[in-house]
C-alpha cells in the first residue's frame, strides 16, 4: 500500500521502466517538487537478461529460463501496483515532505519555497512578507497621489462647456469633438438661436419663443 501524502493531493506519477520518480505540486502556488530519480533495478537487471537471450537466443536454455522467470518476477515486483514501487513512493514522500510546511494559523499545508514565512512561521496568507506588503502598499500610494495630482490638474479650460456638445454633424452626420463648428463641413454644432423679442434660446425646431411667446 503506498504511503500517505498530507501535505498535498497534487502528486503526478513521473515514473517509467528504468525507475521510480514522481512530483508534488504545492496547492496554493502549484509549484512541482520532485523526488529524485530511485533506480529500478529489477528492470534494469530484467533489461541485461532479456539482451543476452536475445543475442544467443536458444542455445543457452538455462538464459532463456532465467530471463523470462525475471520477466515474470519484475512484472509482478517491480511494477505499478508492487510492493518495489511502494517502497519508492514512501521514500520519496519522506524527501519531497522536507519542502513543505503546515501552518498553525490556518491549518493548510504550503511550500516552504513561496508560500511560507519563515521569520513569523506562518504561511504568507497569515503572515504576508513584509517587502511584498511595502511593495503593496508603495503601488497603492502611488496610485492614490497620481489620481490626486490629476485632479489639481485644469482639464476643462480647453473646452467650451457653455456649448452643448455634440458628437456628430448635424448638417453631414461627421464626427466631432466638440466645438461650436463642423471640422469636416464647417456647419454650425449649435443650432440653437436667441429670441429677437426677448433674447432668450430658442431650441431648434421650435416655432415660437417659450418665454415670450415670440415668433421665430
Amino acid at each position: 500500500m503506498a504511503a500517505p501524502v498530507v501535505f498535498t493531493s497534487n502528486c503526478s506519477d513521473q515514473s517509467n521502466d528504468n525507475g521510480f520518480q514522481w512530483e508534488f505540486r504545492c496547492e496554493r502556488c502549484t509549484t512541482a517538487h520532485r523526488s529524485a530519480f530511485q533506480q529500478n533495478y529489477l528492470s534494469r537487471g530484467r533489461g541485461v537478461l532479456r539482451s543476452m537471450r536475445d543475442l544467443l537466443g536458444d542455445r543457452i536454455p538455462l538464459l532463456h529460463k532465467v530471463s523470462s522467470a525475471a520477466d515474470s518476477y519484475s512484472n509482478s515486483w517491480g511494477g505499478s501496483a508492487s510492493s518495489t514501487k511502494d517502497a519508492a513512493f514512501a521514500k520519496a514522500v519522506d524527501e519531497v515532505a522536507r519542502e513543505f510546511r503546515l501552518c498553525a494559523g490556518c491549518g493548510s499545508w504550503t511550500c516552504a519555497r513561496i508560500c511560507w514565512n519563515d521569520h513569523v512561521g506562518q504561511c504568507t496568507n497569515c503572515s504576508p512578507q513584509v517587502g511584498h506588503q511595502i511593495a503593496q502598499a508603495q503601488a497603492a500610494a502611488r496610485g492614490a497621489q497620481i489620481h490626486q495630482a490629476a485632479q489639481r490638474q485644469e482639464w476643462a479650460g480647453q473646452h467650451d462647456l457653455g456649448t452643448p456638445a455634440r458628437v456628430a454633424c448635424p448638417t453631414c452626420a461627421a464626427a466631432t469633438e466638440g466645438g461650436r463648428f463642423c471640422p469636416s463641413c464647417g456647419g454650425a454644432l449649435d443650432i440653437r438661436s436667441d429670441c429677437q423679442g426677448c433674447g432668450s434660446q430658442v431650441g431648434p425646431g421650435a416655432l415660437f419663443c417659450s418665454n415670450c411667446g415670440c415668433a421665430r
